[in-house]
């Protein structure tokens, strides 16, 4: 009787993945005795050699690591004397390893001045105290009647009108008379942190330039202003912006010459936290 011959087994086309895992998982664990190792600790690499000890037969942990010998060449002494820099990043304190991140922290600054004054502008009283210190610091320069103050929910807003003082008519170059104006004003706003808002302001007249606006006028009259500011008197630009309004936030009429003469300005508005609406009521409006 003949025997039936077997079927040979279908070959697996997928057996190489076990081996491949095997490989994979050797050299994952490779890997992460690497970065084990790689941070200089001694009593985690103490650790690890003890684990081979065993295995390896390693006697390194009850004998010693490489403490010199007669095997090692010129073997007389390898220890560091203390704070001697041995492997980058590690020195040695009072005998044991540290790295750099883990030594004392710096000492923090010296506190400061608990005398120094507060330089933040936040009452009415602060905000009246800088128009006074304004207005005779203008008195004094013989421009007693240049700038006009208003105390409003912003902060205080000092107001200095343009032709003939800052600017020339229709230009928006700063004047040698508009430069000694900003010069009193500026360091009494370097006084203090506030913020300080630089808005230019026109007339209703149309400008005789094609293309050429009263917004654009009034946006180049601030950025001169703010200029000077920065550039020549060291305020922080952190606390300076422009603003141009153009012609639609009047002070007055636009019917008459002297309406129109007081639209024409720049104000600068100090910004502070009042936290009183009643502000304009009791510090009143506009003054000389």
């Amino acid at each position: 009787m003949a025997l039936k011959r077997k079927e040979p087994e279908a070959d697996n086309e997928l057996r190489w993945l076990t081996t491949y895992g095997d490989v994979v998982t050797l050299m994952m664990a490779f890997f992460v005795m690497l970065y084990a190792i790689s941070q200089v600790d001694q009593q985690k690499f103490l650790l690890f050699v003890s684990g081979l000890e065993d295995v390896f037969q390693n006697e390194s942990v009850s004998e010693g690591l490489l403490e010199g010998g007669e095997a090692l060449v010129g073997a007389a002494s390898n220890e560091p004397e203390e704070g001697d820099a041995g492997i980058e990043g590690i020195q040695i304190l009072d005998g044991m390893p540290t790295r750099d991140n883990d030594s004392p922290p710096p000492p923090p600054p010296p506190p400061t001045d608990p005398g120094a004054p507060d330089r933040h502008l936040l009452t009415q009283q602060d905000l009246v105290a800088v128009r006074e210190a304004i207005s005779a610091a203008f008195a004094a320069a013989d421009f007693g009647t240049v700038p006009t103050f208003e105390i409003d929910s912003r902060g205080l807003v000092v107001a200095i009108a343009t032709d003939g003082v800052l600017f020339q008519t229709g230009q928006f170059t700063i004047s040698d008379g508009g430069e000694e104006i900003l010069g009193i004003l500026a360091p009494i706003l370097a006084d203090f942190d506030n913020q300080i808002l630089v808005e230019g302001h026109t007339d209703s007249v149309p400008l005789n330039n094609s293309g050429y606006t009263n917004w654009n006028l009034s946006a180049d009259r601030a950025l001169a202003v703010l200029n000077i500011m920065d550039g020549t008197y060291g305020i922080e630009p952190t606390r300076l912006s422009a603003t141009g309004y153009g012609e639609y936030r009047p002070k007055a009429s636009n019917e008459t010459p002297e309406g129109r003469s007081a639209n024409r300005r720049v104000e600068l508005v100090i910004v502070a936290s009042t936290n009183n609406p009643t502000i304009p009521d009791l510090i009143g409006g506009t003054d000389g």
